[in-house]
């Protein structure tokens, strides 16, 4: 049998074909009443398509013996048992429909493609069936490229895919869907090829299916995740920073975070979430070890590591940084800077009885407007008939981990503090409220119009409008350390001139509060009788009003902040030693570049050589002409401007050891600000509608959306290759 069937792999089909009109008269006429005879015809052999064009049915073959038609291909290579492969057709009255039906269907398809790869081995290829076999695989191609573009434009917003089923048609069948068909409105070939096969159940081909999506979103996952994974190995020096949040489904999520060079310049990247890891230290570091070698990556070519202040990471002797410094002493370890920022103002706010009520009636003031949608109204239409072409800034929660709020708490005060007060007294006044809302609204209303109340406002405003500015610098994921050493203390040098400021934060506190007088505190007066005769007590120094505001809550802000500054400083001093000199090396003679070479060789032994010395004199010069030329390269610090020049210029080969120092220098993270970038993708993601996503999908998804430079860059025709080794000979046309 299988000799046969090679035979006629070789043979073809024209010889069997028979299409001749004499022949059909004598063979296939049937006679279905008195008036009325069918017969087989030539149209049957031709096939039509919707711009006009003929195709030969090639496939096709009338038996002269039966008056029958056959399928060449099914006949030969189908298992399956129909008329076309056995018994032959002869219903010429439907025989237009049945044949179309027949060389769509997927058993034929497949027959066609079998046939013409065992034709090519045979030494034989039929142009014919080889043409209808590549058609057919332009056709699935040119859906799964459209079906891929669907899945970018969703996954990169973060969007869920699916809806309460997937009927075509159905307003609740999803984004997926829904987004085909709108294209399909204006793309005929789509439209045509949901209208035949969409909506036919399972175990007719159509690509629409739910399967088919997850199967490429895992391909296209696993793709970003593979170029990643070969730029950490191509840049070999990297970073890494890890959080854990927990998801809407209860799930702990440890992010990884990988910072490396690539091309040029230093870049950020989620890989993924890794579940229930732990709390403990050892059980993260379990987990990162894992990854690391589940992706062929070496922990010793770890330069920097950044984690938040909590003890399981940041511990000293048990924290995760140190149980990867055992591992690799190189792996510095630098605190995130916007986090320690964060403890900084932390710290200062909470340095006195004053600024703790300060914010508490800030929190108070939001609770008050926001509880009502009646008070609120009020409130915003206050301040749009003050403020009628800039926006309106309303009032905001105070949030303990995430200071940028605190300040827009200020910011919404200051700018309509005159609004808070004429709304607040409105409602005070106002009979139809209840008893304790009119209450409180006066009382509130009464703390506005303290000085106090107004010098803070004003004081706090300035302070946390530099924190803010400076958290957002520090959270640039291309930062190096010392321009993020620089802004920290360039904010230091900030707050500690206001020291100085305090009769122009009284001045425009009066301005805003209406009020120059502070409220009086009444004198508690010694008990005489609890104290001895012979106990003598020291005079209080006499101070007025003023003064005692500045001493008692004034200063003790500052001066915590400036004193919890310098701390936090402290930790990046060890690292910023090493690297300090490149921002300014072109003030150094040659001698201090020599010395600083050498500390830096005795350190990185293994990565750089002694003749480093000699290139950073060498490179002082080349650097001077070429930094001016520069000027195309714009927010980016010294050091990183040193490296595009090196890169640019190609000039890599004469400074070796320069662009490694470099390289290293540029990988070190300053903040896990990514981290919280990548959690709130996650809250996107896996939301209250979707918390029965597992580890896999969850990972694919994140980093689709995550990375979404690298999914637009992505190669559909490789997206399509992978998917059609995946469905090799498992759907028709591939």
């Amino acid at each position: 049998m299988t000799g046969l069937i090679d035979y006629w792999a070789k043979v073809g089909s024209s010889n069997l074909q028979n299409c001749n009109d004499e022949l059909f008269i004598q063979k296939s006429k049937k006679k279905f009443d008195v008036k009325f005879t069918r017969k087989c015809n030539k149209s049957l052999f031709e096939r039509k398509t919707a711009n006009g064009e003929i195709i030969k049915r090639s496939w096709l073959c009338f038996s002269p013996f039966n008056g029958s038609i056959f399928c060449f291909v099914c006949k030969l290579m189908s298992k399956t048992r129909s008329q076309f492969t056995h018994d032959g057709f002869c219903d010429w009255k439907h025989a237009d429909s049945r044949l179309i039906s027949h060389e769509t269907s997927k058993d034929h398809l497949n027959s066609v493609i079998n046939l013409a790869v065992r034709s090519k081995e045979l030494g034989r290829i039929n142009n014919e069936l080889i043409k209808q076999s590549e058609d057919v695989k332009i056709y699935w191609r040119n859906i799964i490229k459209r079906l891929v573009s669907v899945i970018i434009f969703i996954c990169e917003r973060g969007l869920a895919l699916r809806g309460k089923n997937e009927i075509v048609g159905s307003s609740k069948n999803g984004n997926y869907l829904g987004i085909l068909e709108l294209l399909a409105e204006y793309n005929n070939f789509l439209k045509q090829h949901i209208e035949n096969h969409a909506n036919r159940g399972s175990g007719h081909t159509n690509y629409l299916s739910s399967t088919i999506c997850e199967e490429l979103i895992e391909i296209m996952g696993n793709n970003i995740l593979n170029e990643i994974i070969s730029s950490i190995k191509l840049s070999k020096y990297f970073s890494i920073s890890l959080d854990s949040t927990p998801d809407e489904g209860h799930i702990d999520q440890l992010t990884l975070i990988f910072r490396y060079i690539e091309k040029d310049t230093p870049v950020e990247r989620f890989l993924v979430f890794m579940p229930n890891q732990g709390h403990k230290a050892q059980d993260m570091y379990d987990g990162l070890i894992n990854f690391l070698n589940k992706y062929d990556l070496n922990i010793k070519n770890c330069r920097g590591q950044s984690y938040d202040n909590a003890s399981a990471m940041s511990g000293k002797y048990n924290g995760l940084q140190s149980k990867i410094l055992k591992n690799n002493k190189l792996a510095s370890w630098i605190p995130c800077a916007t986090h320690s920022l964060n403890l900084v103002g932390k710290a200062a706010a909470e340095c006195c009885t004053a600024a703790v009520e300060f914010f508490d009636f800030l929190e108070q003031l939001y609770v008050f407007f926001t509880a009502s949608t009646k008070r609120y109204e009020q409130l915003v239409k206050a301040l749009s008939l003050e403020n009628t072409k800039t926006r309106i800034h309303v009032p905001q929660r105070v949030n303990t981990t995430r200071w940028s709020c605190r300040f827009d708490a200020t910011k919404a005060l200051i700018l309509g503090y005159k609004q808070f007060k004429g709304t607040l007294i409105q409602i005070a006044d106002d009979f139809e409220q209840t008893t304790k809302t009119r209450c409180d609204a006066n009382c509130l209303y009464n703390k506005l119009c303290t000085l106090e109340t107004g010098i803070y406002t004003v004081f706090w405003n300035n302070i946390l409008e530099r924190v803010d500015k400076t958290n957002k610098l520090l959270q640039d994921a291309t930062l190096d350390l010392n321009t993020a050493i620089s802004a920290i203390k360039s904010l230091k040098n900030f707050v500690q001139a206001k020291r100085d400021n305090f009769d122009q934060y009284e001045k425009q506190g009066a301005e805003i509060s209406e009020t120059t007088d502070y409220l009086k505190h009444r004198k508690r007066q010694r008990n005489i009788r609890l104290n001895p005769i012979d106990f003598y007590e020291t005079p209080e120094v006499d101070l007025t009003s003023s003064q005692k505001f500045k001493i008692q809550n004034f200063l003790p802000v500052i001066d915590t902040f400036i004193s919890n500054l310098d701390k936090r400083l402290s930790a990046y001093e060890l690292v910023y030693q090493r690297f300090g000199f490149l921002r300014k090396i072109e003030q150094l003679s040659n001698q201090e570049i020599e010395n600083e070479a050498i500390k830096l060789v005795k350190i990185y032994q293994d990565d750089i050589d002694e003749h480093l010395g000699n290139e950073l004199i060498q490179f002082k010069e080349f650097y001077k002409h070429f930094k001016d030329e520069s000027n195309g390269f714009h927010n980016i610090s010294q050091e990183h401007l040193m490296y595009k020049i090196l890169i640019n210029k190609e000039v890599k080969d004469c400074f070796p050891n320069i662009e490694i120092v470099l390289r290293i220098y540029l990988v070190i993270m300053i903040t896990n600000s990514s981290s919280e970038r990548s959690f709130s993708n996650l809250k996107h993601i896996k939301n209250t509608l979707r918390t029965s996503m597992d580890g896999d999908r969850l990972n694919q998804l994140a980093i689709m959306s995550s990375e979404s430079d690298i999914l637009r860059k992505l190669d559909f025709q490789n997206v399509i290759d992978k998917f059609v080794q995946i469905k090799l000979r498992k759907v028709p046309g591939i």
